[in-house]
């Protein structure tokens, strides 16, 4: 499967080199208020694979990679709807994926 690139309309002001800057944008840009998390949902993981369709993705440290990893982890088991699920519990919402994205660019931050 090849990772299709966001429309840069969907995310004004994206970085346009390809690499973790922009992972790192768009969990800043969403923690600011000036993104939703809808948009990160939306986009994140796309834009991951873009990153590593390019080549191997370059981090500032492992601290960075493990936050960047936090993030596609609460996506792969996010559902827009987690009571619908079989084991709701199972399942993140968009709160939960706020909460980690919060706490992400937070340590980002940090660093």
């Amino acid at each position: 499967m090849t990772a299709t690139p966001p429309a840069s309309s969907s995310l004004p002001g994206l970085p346009p080199e390809k690499g973790i800057g922009q992972l790192r944008w768009l969990i800043e840009r969403v923690v600011a208020g000036d993104l939703s998390v809808e948009a990160l949902i939306g986009n994140f993981r796309t834009l991951y694979e873009a990153i590593e369709l390019s080549g191997r993705p370059r981090y500032r440290s492992k601290e960075e990679a493990r936050l960047i990893w936090d993030v596609l982890w609460v996506l792969e088991f996010h559902s827009p709807d987690p009571a619908r699920e079989n084991d709701p519990s199972d399942w993140n919402s968009a709160a939960d994926v706020l909460d980690v994205v919060q706490d992400a660019a937070r340590r980002l931050q940090a660093m």
